[in-house]
């Protein structure tokens, strides 16, 4: 159940049991209020809500709420009581523990929106000593700041918002590192050991108090339309390349073939470098990439770099798709600089033509933990997914715009090797921080790796919007999405669609084939509505995603009005330049 109130200058949403967009003066001050539970593998178990009910009084709304833990959680039974007020927020979790159960994080956590970074900070630490900051603007690799008890930050106009957080102490992470919109404020410190057994009997009792000072209100705006302001900035798109997987490889020549029509920069074939099937891997890839008129990325892991040597004898003829290999460590998160040397030297002359690889098949994060020489490498790659820490829709359309942030500071790191962004998926691929990973089971019916939303109108919206915000970072090189075919592509198979159904992420690539820059333009309400605008010098089209079941109005900058059906992926040609 999803509800938004209004209380004097205060608006809130409500959520299940997160509160979130809590708005002062129509000012987005605190993101998101929720609790969590993390497992031994950090991955996040929701919450089974039995009851709720909200009850809205003359001068305040509260929500009670009960339930149960899921998963190692199950015995854990929980309560929500919250207060929204004029002046502020009250919200408390506490919980009670039936039997024991182990847990890498329990209780609350508050995000704060990214757009306030570099805004002023101060921050009361448990032992009461006052520290005056700022949210961090470069991304940060550790945390900003840790033994928290309260923060208060400025707003926009010049108002604070202030969080007190109650029950255990708490540090916050630039959350951006992993492309989610926001700075997380989380409990418990992630320098203590971890997982902890919650033993039967073992108490939860957490609060957040959230208030305000200062600020003056703003009349809302009567406008139903959401506005797309067109500036004069134009972007070179990335080379946009899909994943090839091994089942797609053996696939028919003739199959493939339908991949043709979207004018592929490139494809990613993943190849351990110690298998026997190595070679006969990589050289069924080379034909497949030839055929379709496309660049060949290889992504090879291995223990060590010797290892290559075993593609040193591959005739150059065969390898002439191959633009980039990229060698990642199967111990390291991120290639060692050592690395280059010596994958050169295994991989022969043959192989000079091709564009060596490293950086980490992870997360941004680890390259801005552990920065690579930028010099020992000619591509420096990380990968990308908008679900590391939460699954629901709004999350994921908030981390699009995050993309942009994450490619504009990469430079910082990479400056001058080129920057590959791959692969993009919807869901994480594994969980690189499993501990005991024959108990990481999914949330859903689906495989962890596979998501729902694959085969609907959601994912061409979200690949749409991410190729606009890296587009509009003017650093990225190439992009590589998904894979090609089935559960995890842009063309289904049995037990989503029909076979060789595309579905509507097709289009994307198929809008954009042939196109070869972004216009810069702004959505008013871009959780609404927003746009990514192409062309390829001759023509011109919009690319319209309504993320809500209604029809929307647009006004876009060019001067035109346009309404787009609900839950689509509308393009829309414009005049040409």
């Amino acid at each position: 159940m999803t509800q938004e109130v209004r209380i004097g200058d205060l608006a809130v949403t409500i959520d299940g049991i997160d509160l979130r967009d809590i708005r002062w003066h129509g000012q987005e001050a605190v993101r998101r209020i929720y609790p969590v539970f993390q497992d031994r593998n950090w991955t996040n178990r929701p919450f089974r809500i039995e009851s709720q009910h909200v009850e809205e009084g003359s001068d305040s709304v509260s929500l009670v709420a009960t339930g149960s833990g899921s998963f190692d959680a199950e015995p854990l039974r929980w309560q929500v009581a919250a207060e929204i007020r004029a002046d502020g927020i009250d919200y408390r979790f506490s919980a009670e523990a039936s039997s024991p159960f182990l847990r890498n994080r329990l209780g609350m956590c508050v995000l704060h929106p990214m757009t306030a970074a570099g805004s002023q900070v101060r921050i009361e630490h448990v032992d009461g000593e006052i520290e005056a900051g700022r949210f961090p603007v470069q991304l940060s690799p550790f945390q900003p700041f840790v033994d928290i008890r309260a923060i208060t930050h400025e707003l926009p106009d010049g108002s604070e918002a202030s969080v007190r957080l109650m029950g255990d102490t708490y540090e916050m992470e630039d959350h951006r590192n992993w492309t989610d919109a926001s700075f997380k404020t989380y409990c418990t410190p992630i320098s203590l050991p971890f997982p902890v057994e919650v033993a039967a009997g073992d108490r939860i009792d957490h609060r957040v108090e959230v208030s305000f000072a200062g600020g003056r209100s703003t009349p809302p705006v009567d406008d139903a339309s959401v506005r797309i302001d067109v500036h004069g900035s134009v972007h070179a798109l990335p080379g946009l390349g899909l994943c090839l997987s091994h089942e797609d490889l053996a696939r028919s020549d003739e199959h493939l073939s339908q991949l043709a029509d979207l004018g592929l920069d490139h494809l990613r074939v993943d190849v351990d470098a110690a298998s026997p099937e190595g070679v006969p891997t990589i050289v069924r890839a080379c034909e497949v990439a030839g055929n379709l008129g496309c660049a060949l990325h290889l992504a090879v892991t291995c223990a060590d770099p010797s290892e290559l040597s075993a593609f040193a004898g591959l005739p150059q003829q065969a390898l002439t798709p191959i633009r980039s290999v990229y060698v990642f460590s199967s111990t390291d998160k991120v290639t060692p600089d050592s690395w280059s040397t010596s994958a050169r030297a295994a991989l022969g002359d043959s192989w000079a033509h091709v564009l060596l690889g490293g950086g980490t098949d992870l997360y941004f994060t680890e390259l801005n933990r552990e920065p690579p020489d930028p010099l020992a490498f000619d591509v420096l790659n990380f990968s990308l997914n908008p679900q590391v820490h939460a699954f629901d829709d709004r999350t994921l359309i908030q981390n699009t715009m995050t993309q942009q942030i994450v490619a504009q500071d990469a430079p910082r790191i990479t400056d001058p090797a080129r920057i590959s962004v791959s692969p993009i998926s919807l869901r994480p691929r594994f969980n690189p921080n499993a501990t005991d990973p024959e108990s990481d089971v999914s949330n859903t019916d689906l495989p962890s790796d596979v998501d729902s939303r694959q085969d609907t109108y959601f994912a061409a919206n979200w690949t749409a919007m991410s190729v606009k915000y890296l587009a509009a970072a003017d650093s990225v090189d190439t992009a590589t999405y998904f894979e090609a075919f089935g559960w995890k592509g842009i063309t289904g198979i049995t037990g989503i669609t029909e076979p060789d159904q595309p579905f509507p992420v097709w289009q994307v690539f198929s809008t954009l084939a042939g196109m070869s820059h972004a216009y810069g333009c702004t959505s008013s309400d871009p959780e609404i509505v927003d746009v990514l605008i192409v062309g390829d010098g001759t023509n011109k089209v919009a690319l319209v995603a309504n993320w809500t079941a209604d029809d929307q109005s647009i006004r876009m900058g060019t001067g035109d009005d346009f309404t787009v059906p609900g839950h689509s992926l509308t393009p829309i040609p414009l005049p040409s330049d």
